[in-house]
């Protein structure tokens, strides 16, 4: 029962640490963009209205939630690593993946987005002040799914499955998943999904069966 309980904190303290990714990517992001505003403004002059700098570092920081993803996925996937490694134990292990099929798997979609990038340089030279953004957004619509699969089906349930039984842990697994979307509908649909999600898991005992279900719900 002790040992289950500390199983349980132990799950709970890997997804804080996913929660707080995204918290440093955030902050991390307006930080430099605050820092670029009173740099621009420094080299205008004097700020003479707060608020009208305030305006200029929300328009900075406005479309870069994509990049805020992109960030925490990063440091998700390194504190992850870290965590496994202090541990002297392997991630792709632990979840059932391949190490092999992973990086090829990763490194063709971001060949994919590399592509991207170049096609629309290519087409059109309005496109090249966007293209950054696109890559980036097609970076986390694709990567996204990869990332959060990981980790909710991959380490959390194999986590939460360990101290309180696979049907509990898909529940509990799920809740945190929706808990991560900030919209109440959004949590309600991201809620079933999370349960779908784990017992396509379960059942296939597989990671990637989830990952392409998640990946073609968040293309569509």
């Amino acid at each position: 029962m002790k040992d289950n309980f500390i199983r349980f904190l132990y799950a709970v303290d890997v997804y804080l640490l996913y929660l707080l990714s995204g918290v440093v990517s955030a902050a991390g992001v307006v930080a430099y963009y605050s820092i670029r505003a009173a740099l621009d403004y420094g080299s205008i002059g004097e700020i003479a209205d707060a608020s009208a700098f305030v305006e200029h570092i929300s328009a900075l920081v406005t479309g870069k939630s994509p990049l805020v993803l992109l960030i925490s996925y990063i440091v998700v996937v390194f504190v992850l690593f870290l965590c496994f490694a202090l541990r002297r134990k392997s991630v792709f292990a632990y979840v059932g993946l391949s190490y092999g099929r992973f990086v090829s798997i990763i490194s063709a979609m971001l060949l994919g987005v590399v592509l991207n990038l170049i096609t629309y340089s290519v087409i059109s030279e309005k496109a090249q002040g966007t293209s950054e953004i696109s890559a980036v957004l097609v970076m986390c619509v694709v990567l996204g799914p990869v990332i959060e699969e990981l980790m909710f089906r991959g380490v959390l349930l194999k986590m939460f499955g360990a101290a309180c039984g696979t049907v509990a842990a898909s529940v509990i697994t799920a809740a945190l998943f929706a808990l991560t979307h900030t919209e109440p509908v959004q949590m309600i649909y991201t809620f079933v999904l999370g349960v779908i999600l784990a017992v396509i898991r379960i059942r296939s005992t597989s990671l990637w069966p989830p990952v392409l279900l998640h990946l073609s719900f968040n293309i569509t």
